[in-house]
């Protein structure tokens, strides 16, 4: 088990929830990428799996001195789960990396040199590809009022700077709005100042509330596409109703977080909208518009619906 006390350079942060293979494929890859002399340690967390996903999980990386394993009673979620693996190791920088990526070069020390250089950067993230190897964007935009009603392409002929073209080929750092939450790297200290992760958040618009933050603070996030990693995008999570609507219920939630009122009611209606002309192709469709309308009451989340493990 890692010295939780024991300072290192970066320390990157797993989340495992019954998905044991990704996990120790992501963390051969860092293993694989990461000179030996660089300084960092690996802090996973299992998010309360099933006995046997964890007990497969130590006995693969029982005789890894780099790794140290952590299990939580109860499934904490992305937010969660990661200030609670952040507990266990102390970093001047800490990368929250999904446990369905792979590193395809040395991405902490990139990564780390990049923030080292760059003292306004509070966020990092390398260039994220599909499990075919074909690029796909690490960024996205803040969910804006502007943005919503007009589309990106419009809101760039005003604000070119604040939403830069995803598709796009990148070769040198770039700043953007916020970055994709599947590899995280970010400086601990800017982390500290504003309270890291907001764990009411469960599943989703993490990244959008902290890059939210961060900006508040005068801070920035950057895309660094010298770092290269593979995401195999929607392997830790299966789509359901429940899961669709977590995904409202924390998106209402951080515009009742960050906006005024009025803005949170039009948001509300937009989505209401998006999903009420779409009841042609099911059922799903009303109930998600009802639950929106109803204003995807916190209480709901899947958070409230963890249970403590028996052992």
């Amino acid at each position: 088990m890692l010295n939780p006390f024991f300072m290192k350079k970066v320390a990157v942060i797993i989340i495992n929830y019954n998905s044991t293979d990704f996990t120790i494929s992501c963390i051969n890859s860092i293993l694989e990428k990461t000179p030996e002399s660089f300084e960092y340690g690996i802090v996973v967390v299992d998010n309360n799996s099933q006995i046997a996903a964890y007990e497969h999980l130590q006995e693969a990386l029982k005789d890894n001195n780099k790794v140290g394993i952590y299990r939580s009673k109860i499934n904490l979620g992305f937010s969660g789960g990661n200030m609670f693996g952040l507990q266990h190791a102390q970093a001047g920088y800490y990368f929250f990396l999904n446990n369905d990526c792979e590193l395809l070069n040395d991405n902490l020390s990139m990564l780390y040199d990049f923030m080292q250089q760059h003292p306004e950067a509070a966020i990092a993230c390398g260039q994220m590809f599909n499990t075919d190897l074909s690029p796909h964007h690490s960024f996205n935009y803040l969910p804006e009022l502007s943005l919503k009603l007009f589309g990106s392409g419009i809101v760039r002929l005003f604000n070119k700077e604040s939403y830069p073209k995803k598709k796009a080929t990148y070769t040198q750092p770039l700043k953007v709005p916020l970055l994709t939450g599947a590899a995280l790297f970010v400086d601990y200290k800017k982390l500290s100042e504003v309270s890291g992760l907001d764990t009411n958040y469960f599943l989703y618009c993490e990244e959008e509330d902290l890059a939210r933050k961060l900006k508040d603070k005068g801070y920035s996030c950057y895309l660094v596409p010298e770092a290269k990693f593979v995401h195999h995008m929607g392997q830790s999570t299966s789509r359901s109703y429940d899961i669709e609507k977590e995904y409202y219920i924390s998106l209402l939630y951080y515009h009742r977080k960050h906006n005024n009122y009025l803005a949170y009611l039009l948001f509300k209606g937009l989505y209401f909208f998006k999903n009420f002309r779409k009841l042609y192709k099911g059922s799903l469709y009303l109930k998600l518009s009802l639950f929106i309308l109803r204003g995807a009451p916190m209480k709901y989340s899947l958070k409230h619906r963890q249970q403590i493990a028996p052992r």
